[in-house]
């Protein structure tokens, strides 16, 4: 294979740094397991970067751990310090030795170097919104049951949030890009304040301030969506290319102050947005159902009361089945 231009291999092993990441959280889903055969398929260099910064992650994992505990209104949000590796192919297992002469005294050397982050932050997700701080000054509402990955980095900043919704205040950093990575998507800023919706591979990246480009994680080489302050991007599941529109922000981010809006949508997109804060999951029988539509302006506080109230406004039918709420058509 002819060798490939330096900043393509930087490209490849920040790639694989990120699915090593990726791949080694509690819960992997299948959106993320075909995202990275996917990415895998793309270029026989992918799998080969990935083995090597997989056996190189296997010598770093020995640096000590750091767990502390934040007070949250409801629980405590739980910051986890752990190592991460990204390393140039060319003085990656150099770097790779450097690292095991130093795990005494823990992550200088790979810090300096750019191999590991500074800090690994891990908040839980919830049964509440909260808002947490991130080391960089940036800010995050957290929606419920949303769980957030942070890796500050001498150069970059990661984020990687697989399911879940979340509102980013960025601060401002041309030197080190904030990329929010989700099962299957990327956002990439350097500061802005914008929203992502992150479900089963699906994505809705909606801008308030300042610009992101939004890209799936398997276009490589595509141009990415490039999105300006009231615009939403959305991916479908398993699709590299998604679509913009113009939204109202204040609509979108109205789940801050406890609200859910429904301007006239179909039960398909609607049930997504009720499950997080349902006691039992809402599931479509079949099209017919989620081609009905609602509207409205809804306390999150008050849904299991709503979803209940479903058959008398709609004609459909709840039943209970396995752990869940079935929705049908009468």
């Amino acid at each position: 294979m002819p060798p490939s231009h330096p900043s393509d291999d930087d490209r490849v092993t920040e790639e694989a740094a990120d699915w090593c990441l990726r791949l080694q959280a509690e819960e992997v889903s299948d959106a993320d397991r075909a995202a990275f055969e996917r990415w895998c398929r793309d270029d026989p260099r992918h799998l080969a970067e990935f083995d090597a910064m997989r056996e190189l992650w296997g010598v770093s994992a020995g640096l000590r751990s750091r767990v502390t505990a934040t007070p949250a209104p409801a629980r405590p949000v739980e910051t986890v310090r752990s190592p991460m590796v990204r390393a140039p192919k060319q003085r990656r297992w150099a770097l790779a030795a450097c690292v095991a002469a130093v795990l005494a005294v823990g992550w200088p050397v790979g810090w300096s170097f750019g191999v590991l982050p500074g800090t690994v932050d891990v908040f839980l997700g919830g049964d509440r919104h909260r808002v947490v701080g991130l080391p960089d000054g940036s800010t995050v509402d957290l929606n419920v049951r949303t769980t957030l990955v942070y890796a500050q980095f001498r150069d970059r900043r990661s984020v990687l949030m697989d399911h879940g919704e979340a509102y980013f205040a960025v601060a401002g950093d041309a030197t080190r890009p904030f990329t929010v990575f989700t099962a299957a998507h990327r956002v990439r800023v350097t500061g802005t304040k914008f929203n992502v919706w992150a479900n089963d591979g699906e994505l809705a990246v909606t801008l308030a301030e300042g610009a992101v480009t939004v890209s799936a994680a398997a276009a490589v080489g595509e141009e990415p969506l490039r999105l300006t302050p009231g615009q939403q991007g959305r991916f479908a599941r398993d699709s590299r290319f998604g679509s913009v529109a113009r939204v109202d922000p204040v609509r979108v981010l109205s789940w801050r102050e406890g609200k859910l809006v429904f301007d006239d949508i179909t039960l398909a997109e609607a049930v997504p947005l009720l499950n997080p804060y349902l006691a039992q999951p809402l599931r479509l029988a079949d099209r017919r159902v989620g081609a009905m539509r609602i509207g409205g302006v809804y306390d999150v506080a008050d849904l299991d009361r709503v979803v209940a109230s479903l058959p008398r406004v709609l004609p459909v039918t709840i039943a209970a089945k396995d752990g869940a709420l079935l929705l049908s058509a009468r």
